[in-house]
């Protein structure tokens, strides 16, 4: 009888994690599908995710976006593979700015084991802003300007249509990583060279 009772207290249990893990991810998806286009119909401004509201694409000139940044250390000059490996060596909030072959500008960005890659546009009236064209976007006079305030405030992540997170711009990669991945970058070249 004893040995009976231990099993049935055994699939009891189990089979209350098992509803109560039903229960967390059904909590999840409604979080995800409900409450957050909820929120953004309340908020008046919706960071870089996307917007169905179709907007008149028009060409803005995009040159001089990356005047006065040569000096900052989160600006650098690499490629999307190494700007996606420095970032991931320093975890959340990870950050770097660089030149792109889509855009004028992206902001390479490391948020839960995997890096976002967020395109940084000047605007037809010469402002600055992330992402895609949108209604009511976040606009900054400057790249810095961009930079220090998701310093400070949070910025909205999305991936695929759907929000994936919250994070700040926390750092950049130290000097050490920079100098690693450059090391790095020129081995490769140096035996990929053909005699």
């Amino acid at each position: 009888m004893c040995f009976y009772l231990r099993v049935s207290r055994a699939l009891v249990l189990n089979l209350a994690r098992r509803l109560w893990t039903d229960v967390a991810d059904w909590a999840v998806l409604v979080k995800r599908r409900c409450l957050y286009r909820l929120r953004r119909c309340i908020s008046r401004y919706d960071d870089v995710g996307p917007d169905n509201t179709p907007l008149e694409e028009t060409f803005c000139d995009q040159s001089n976006i990356d005047d006065g940044l040569n000096d900052k250390k989160w600006y650098l000059d690499v490629d999307r593979r190494t700007a996606e490996e420095m970032v991931s060596t320093g975890g959340d909030g990870c950050f770097i700015v660089r030149k792109s072959a889509k855009h004028p500008l992206t902001l390479t960005l490391f948020y839960r084991n995997r890096p976002y890659n967020i395109p940084i546009r000047k605007r037809e009236d010469k402002k600055i802003a992330l992402g895609t064209k949108k209604q009511n976007e976040r606009v900054f006079e400057t790249v810095t300007d961009l930079i220090n305030h998701y310093g400070k405030e949070e910025l909205i992540l999305f991936s695929g249509g759907e929000k994936t997170g919250i994070t700040a711009l926390i750092s950049s990669p130290s000097d050490a990583q920079i100098e690693k991945m450059c090391k790095q970058t020129l081995h490769h070249v140096m035996v990929h060279v053909p005699n």
